[in-house]
């Protein structure tokens, strides 16, 4: 019989990301951890590619771990996060994206940190992997936080420093987020979250409004900083398209926690996120800007500068947000969807115009 109180679930979504699902699950079966003291669960959330053939190769090689192939065709990482849950049979559960390599402390630092009766999260560093040199603009998207350390929230990155502390839950991100079973379902689970393109108007705040309702009940979140991983980041993530895309995410998700916290539904609410600002920052002119690039001295274009590069990132934002406030506006179905309680038991209320792209569903993640 497994002792469940320190049995970790490990829960890795993912969608046709057969490239890098691999090492992922590499990276824990060679961690220097007693393979019986963890399960890794891998949810399949619809994939078109050879990620089921991979899974399967991958079990068969591996007979001293327990991984279970578990396929989930329901749209959007919030259905495969909470499929997961279900499955899982640890108390401690141990979200990761699948395009992290954990450290070799990883299993042994969540282990320690949950030790502590009251520690109800944890986090820890996540290093970029840059699969490619990285733009010289890159490096300024890195801010200083209230703990010491940097942290680019834009690709999931941070580095607090080298010492454990506690920290706000809204610092512990989704690529790498561990939490006590109970805390999450008291806590009402997670959020709606990356929906294909078509499917955007149901996007929400993922594992944002999970923590911020953390933080609300007051549960303890700290940072070990073995506890860390290495992002993957493709050079398709280090461009000024991928930024653009990612901030009118980002507006979306801040206009649905808007929605929610003015109809009293976050208690003590304090978004601790960067890109909050940037709606702030020059909205007043965010429609003025115009984007130019510097140029060197033979005439070649360059990159542009920083100041350009968050004009465009603030513009996005700022259409993302507005697009979600004009849709849920003028829909009380989707407002409704917006002010659900949780989300355990759901499905999409999909109108006419989104039940006529439901096969674009493969196609647009």
């Amino acid at each position: 019989m497994t002792d469940t109180s320190s049995y970790i679930s490990i829960i890795i979504p993912t969608f046709n990301r057969d490239a890098f699902l691999p090492n992922a699950i590499k990276g824990i079966t060679t961690l220097n951890y007693r393979s019986d003291k963890y399960e890794i669960l891998i949810i399949d959330n619809g994939s078109t590619d050879n990620t089921e053939n991979i899974c399967k190769t991958i079990i068969q090689e591996n007979p001293q771990h327990t991984i279970r192939y578990i396929f989930e065709p329901s749209p959007g990482l919030l259905a495969a996060r909470h499929k997961g849950a279900s499955e899982a049979q640890g108390n401690i559960f141990t979200f990761i994206d699948d395009d992290i390599i954990p450290f070799p402390t990883w299993l042994a630092a969540i282990s320690k940190s949950f030790e502590d009766d009251n520690v109800q999260l944890v986090g820890g560093k996540s290093i970029p992997k840059y699969e490619g040199v990285p733009p010289a603009w890159l490096h300024n998207l890195w801010e200083m936080t209230p703990y010491g350390g940097t942290s680019c929230g834009y690709l999931s990155l941070q580095d607090l420093g080298d010492q454990p502390k506690e920290i706000h839950p809204n610092y512990i991100f989704g690529l790498n987020l561990s939490i006590r079973k109970t805390a999450l379902f008291d806590a009402g689970g997670f959020h709606p979250d990356l929906y294909p393109k078509f499917l955007q108007r149901y996007q929400g705040d993922g594992e944002t409004g999970l923590t911020m309702r953390c933080y609300d009940k007051g549960f303890r979140a700290v940072y070990n900083p073995e506890a860390g991983v290495f992002h993957c980041i493709p050079p398709q993530r280090m461009t000024m398209s991928y930024f653009e895309n990612r901030m009118f995410y980002q507006g979306v998700c801040n206009s649905y926690t808007d929605f929610r916290s003015q109809n009293g539904m976050y208690g003590k609410i304090t978004r601790i996120t960067n890109v909050k600002k940037i709606l702030l920052s020059y909205l007043h002119v965010a429609k003025k800007y115009s984007v130019k690039y510097s140029v060197s001295k033979n005439g070649t274009n360059k990159h542009p500068d920083l100041k350009i590069i968050k004009q465009r990132m603030e513009m996005a934002y700022y259409n993302g947000y507005e697009f979600h406030q004009n849709e849920v506006t003028n829909d009380p179905e989707l407002l409704k969807w917006v002010l659900k309680k949780n989300y355990w038991d759901y499905h999409i209320p999909f109108d006419n115009k989104d039940l006529v792209n439901v096969d674009k569903i493969k196609k647009s993640y």
